[in-house]
């Protein structure tokens, strides 16, 4: 049973980002329960697109993986017949990224990521939202029983939409509860990330951090952190350090974020952190140009190749995670999901969306109740 493969139809829409693209496709062509299945790319960029074709093809090869590959620009063409549907997509990234950070600025509201919250993550939303809900009616016609993985920003703003305006089945992915853990595990307590067990709550790229515990003792490490945190250098995330002691707990998954929802967020934060599209435009750049090179290539790829070009350093993501325990009611863990609070953390809205721990298991999704928010922090959340 251990060896059983779940060959199933996954639709990526978006694929053609090398940074979704890579990361996404190399952790499916490296399970084995899924090989065999059908793997369907969707772009609206042709020349993207033909780039990531060609290495879903040459990582299909590297792990022998027998995944039946194809791809179009027409989603419509992709979405018969697909068991998840996995969404990263923008419109004009980068150059409107600057915008949403320049306008609120002009009139003296400053945001250094001005992606999720605040005027910036407004503006964001009214340009995502109709583009997600256009894909989300395409899976309720086509793919009735598909589940949408979203992985689009703002998460919290763009799943609340297709919660309340589509009967498309969605959960919203976001990596920042593992960057959390990370940043704690090696930057303050000095061990691996693994070693360590967090809970988050909160909304997405504002979570908190409401325990945390020694991963095999089940110790509590809180008190640990408040103290060996006063003795990490003060140019490392001043402004969550700031919150711990404000409001009693650690946010994550980093301050350029969490500065997005605290309006005095800004004063913590060197104003060399801003116009950071310009730094991922670049980055971009690069990655393709390394992405190109492996292509060209002959031979498998190898995992230290990579590696350096995925997101994060190739950390954790839960995408696999959900995917196979739709499939195989696996039961598994994740540290978040973006998904109705439901109660689960009782003083904010019961429909909002809210960033918590869940399970996955056979086409249902379970957050998991964490408790209640300082008063403080619950105020920040539900404005």
């Amino acid at each position: 049973m251990a060896n059983k493969t779940f060959p199933a139809k996954l639709v990526l829409i978006g694929a053609g980002s090398v940074s979704f693209g890579l990361m996404t496709i190399n952790e499916l062509m490296r399970c084995e329960k899924l090989n065999g299945s059908e793997l369907v790319l969707v772009d609206i960029a042709p020349d993207r697109l033909q780039r990531m074709t060609r290495l879903a093809h040459r990582l299909n090869e590297t792990w022998q993986s027998g995944f039946r590959i194809s791809s179009t620009t027409e989603r419509k063409e992709a979405l018969p017949g697909a068991s998840v549907v996995v969404v990263a997509v923008e419109r004009d990234r980068y150059r409107l990224w600057d915008m949403d950070r320049a306008i609120p600025a002009k009139y003296g509201v400053i945001q250094l990521e001005s992606e999720n919250g605040g005027p910036g993550g407004m503006f964001h939303t009214l340009r995502q939202a109709p583009l997600l809900l256009e894909i989300a009616h395409d899976v309720e016609r086509l793919c009735p029983s598909a589940w949408i993985v979203n992985m689009s920003n703002p998460e919290s703003r763009v799943t609340l939409a297709l919660h309340r305006y589509s009967k498309a089945k969605s959960v919203g992915v976001c990596l920042g509860a593992y960057i959390t853990r990370s940043n704690l595990a090696t930057e303050v307590l000095g061990c691996k990330p693994q070693d360590i067990d967090i809970k988050v709550g909160g909304i997405n790229h504002c979570h908190w951090v409401m325990d945390i515990r020694d991963a095999y003792t089940g110790e509590d490490l809180y008190p640990e952190v408040r103290r060996r945190i006063e003795t990490v250098d003060p140019s490392w995330e001043p402004l969550s350090r700031e919150c711990l002691r404000q409001f009693g707990l650690f946010p994550g998954p980093g301050d350029g974020h969490v500065s997005e929802y605290l309006n005095w967020g800004p004063l913590f934060i060197p104003p060399s952190r801003a116009g950071r599209a310009a730094y991922f435009t670049e980055r971009e750049e690069e990655q393709v140009s390394a992405v190109e090179s492996l292509i060209a290539r002959e031979g498998p790829m190898r995992e230290e190749e990579l590696r350096p070009l995925m997101i994060e350093g190739a950390m954790h993501w839960q995408t696999l995670d959900i995917i196979l325990s739709l499939l195989d009611n696996g039961n598994r863990y994740v540290l978040s999901l973006n998904v109705p609070n439901g109660g689960c953390i009782p003083n904010l809205k019961s429909d909002g969306i809210v960033e918590i721990p869940a399970i996955i298991g056979a086409d249902r999704i379970y957050g998991l109740p964490v408790g209640e928010l300082p008063p403080a922090i619950a105020a920040v959340m539900e404005h």
